[in-house]
């Protein structure tokens, strides 16, 4: 449950969440398996899976929700070769060319035939929604999975005004006047991996395991290039990846802080999930806040 991965969203717009409320709307879009022609099924479970019934977890005034999506799993190697076997057999009892319309229909018809024998692969996408900060942090590693839980969401509620959280200094410009001047935020101290990018070739340079302050980064820097990626450590807390985007990535939690979730000798799951949700809420809203104002503070321009 412990998020890997952080994006972040804010409401453009007042939105009242309450559990009941949340819970209703999300108990009415489950999610189905997919069937045997499905190529794809989403929809919402409850956080706590088989330990849990409700749509929504609930506590310390923050939302946890969860949503399932299972896809049909065709390798596109069987495909191709269940497709030329057609186009071969076309040719060889009609004699004529298959031509690219005719192929891609084919094409429909072999994953059509295939879709019932298919493997089924799932997977959980986890989000927690924070009505006090105005925002809904999603664990997710790419945008594209981050808006497909949105999406459902919004569908689930019939409306939801978000937008991605921005900075006002861009990430890139940031980042790398840190790097080279190694005068870093408050609480804030430099990992051991980066990604540059730049130069005139349009070039990408990424140091792992590396003192980052070595001159063998410093030069790549001073020859104009930039920090697009940047391993980052808050407090001895919590290490982190940042990208251009203000994408965290790859968050880990020091055993201190996971600890602190058995203080209280939670004995069933349920109880466990509850102390690792308050727990994980508490110190990210710390580190989004101060990860915030290490870029300058929240980009507020859509206020108008």
């Amino acid at each position: 449950m412990w998020f890997k991965n952080l994006r972040l969203y804010r409401f453009t717009q007042p939105v009242d969440f309450d559990h009941e409320s949340l819970n209703d709307a999300l108990a009415q879009q489950p999610f189905r398996p997919c069937g045997s022609l499905d190529p794809m099924r989403y929809g919402w479970v409850p956080p706590l899976g088989r330990h849990g019934q409700e749509w929504v977890h609930s506590a310390n005034g923050y939302h946890m929700i969860c949503a399932k999506r299972q896809e049909k799993i065709l390798p596109a190697a069987v495909i191709n070769e269940h497709l030329e076997e057609k186009v071969a057999d076309i040719k060889a009892q009609e004699s004529r060319h298959v031509a690219r319309k005719e192929k891609q229909d084919l094409k429909d018809e072999v994953i059509f035939s295939l879709l019932p024998k298919a493997f089924s692969k799932s997977s959980l996408d986890f989000a927690y929604i924070a009505p006090r900060e105005g925002l809904i942090v999603v664990n997710a590693a790419s945008a594209k999975k981050a808006e497909e839980l949105l999406s459902a969401l919004r569908e689930a509620l019939g409306s939801l005004s978000l937008i991605p959280v921005a900075p006002n200094t861009i990430p890139t410009q940031a980042m790398t006047h840190w790097l080279l001047h190694g005068d870093l935020p408050d609480d804030f101290t430099l990992g051991e991996e980066c990604e540059l990018r730049g130069g005139k070739d349009g070039r990408v340079v990424r140091f792992k395991n590396q003192d980052l302050s070595a001159d063998e980064v410093l030069n790549h820097l001073n020859a104009g290039m930039y920090v697009n990626r940047l391993a980052l450590t808050w407090k001895d807390a919590i290490h982190c990846i940042v990208d251009d985007q203000l994408a965290i990535k790859r968050v880990k939690f020091e055993d201190r802080i996971l600890e602190q979730a058995d203080e209280g000798n939670p004995e069933t799951a349920a109880e466990t999930f509850d102390a690792d949700f308050v727990v994980m809420t508490t110190e990210l809203s710390a580190f989004i806040g101060a990860m915030m104002q290490a870029f300058g503070g929240e980009d507020t321009s859509w206020q108008g």
